[in-house]
């Protein structure tokens, strides 16, 4: 059985999605483009261009998976979703339509697209739905900086999500800005252990001092807490070229985190190398140096921790989900037939009790 542990639904980005209205959904897209420049693929990568949080650049959701937006006198774009999106949208049973031609089972919908709270309602409906094909996580605003009743509250969401809605793990339950290694937020650790639910970190997309420290708060937490399991996906994002001033040289700086016997990392996201302009040969299929990562982790921590998992439907952006999948299948030599069957789907079946 194969599972996927990083999937995405979602309702039209044009729309309010569960925000107060459009207009602040928008401004929420138009922020995401800082930390993602460069990445993706677009119109231009002269900074000049760049759309940044708050600036009045008529910010818009266009069609074909693209943000618009006018600066300078000069129409940008971005390249946010694949192409084979006419509308910005992706809704369950699209999902579902490209997981039985690639043959996969389940999915783990990763939550954190829309606004925390109708995003719980969304999955929740999904996983009622289809429960044999969808694996629902939910995002919790466990907030340090505000009171402990507001966050005694995020926790009853998050037990209430668990108990009634079947939701298997908590994508990005804290700004992520805040220090995760903090006594305050022991309640929210110690809650997800007796849950037995992993938590999915989400890291890098920031500079690079931040995303180290961010690490080492992690890896603190996981250590101090052996029953929570911690996920890390986006390949840790910060795979960068060697002349990025944010380079890294991972996944060096990822293995005193994987070297925890609770700690897991995702494999098959291949996003990293989306932009020619950037990678340059290494843009190609089946991409030597995500191979190499891969290889690296795997001589240090086994097979049994690693997850695969794809970010659909974003993977079109780069390759189609049959081949994201046949990165493993076909090009993971250094592994055999047993040890792909758990990192395709073993290992997310023992660490998510399906």
């Amino acid at each position: 059985m194969i599972i996927d542990v990083h999937g995405h639904v979602f309702p039209h980005h044009g729309s309010a999605s569960g925000y107060k209205d459009v207009s602040t959904h928008l401004m929420i897209q138009q922020d995401f483009i800082e930390k993602v420049w460069g990445r993706m693929v677009s119109s231009t990568l002269d900074e000049k261009y760049k759309p940044y949080p708050g600036e009045d650049v008529n910010f818009r959701v266009g069609k074909y998976g693209r943000y618009y937006w006018t600066k300078h006198g000069k129409e940008c774009w971005l390249q946010r979703f694949p192409a084979i999106m006419v509308e910005m949208e992706w809704p369950p049973e699209q999902m579902i339509a490209f997981m039985d031609i690639a043959g996969v089972a389940k999915v783990v919908l990763q939550s954190g697209y829309m606004e925390i709270n109708y995003c719980r309602e969304y999955f929740a409906d999904c996983v009622k739905r289809w429960p044999d094909r969808f694996i629902g996580t939910v995002t919790i605003d466990y907030d340090i900086g505000k009171s402990e009743e507001y966050r005694q509250a995020e926790l009853k969401k998050l037990r209430d999500s668990v108990h009634n809605d079947g939701m298997r793990g908590v994508f990005q339950g804290y700004p992520r800005e805040q220090k995760v290694d903090d006594e305050k937020f022991e309640p929210l650790w110690a809650e997800m252990s007796n849950l037995k639910i992993p938590h999915f970190f989400w890291t890098g997309f920031m500079p690079k001092d931040q995303y180290l420290d961010s690490l080492e708060r992690i890896v603190r937490v996981l250590k101090r807490f052996p029953d929570l399991i911690g996920i890390i996906g986006h390949l840790g994002g910060n795979i960068r070229p060697p002349s990025d001033p944010n380079y890294t040289d991972s996944p060096s700086e990822l293995l005193s985190f994987l070297k925890l016997p609770n700690a897991y990392f995702e494999v098959g996201y291949v996003l990293a190398y989306e932009n020619w302009d950037i990678w340059k040969d290494n843009y190609e299929y089946p991409y030597p140096l995500h191979t190499k990562v891969i290889k690296r982790v795997y001589e240090e921590v086994g097979a049994e921790r690693l997850l695969f998992g794809s970010d659909m439907p974003n993977t079109y952006r780069t390759c189609t989900y049959q081949q994201c999948l046949d990165l493993v299948r076909l090009h993971f030599d250094f592994m055999s037939e047993e040890e792909k069957s758990l990192v395709l789907g073993g290992n997310a079946a023992r660490i998510l009790r399906v």
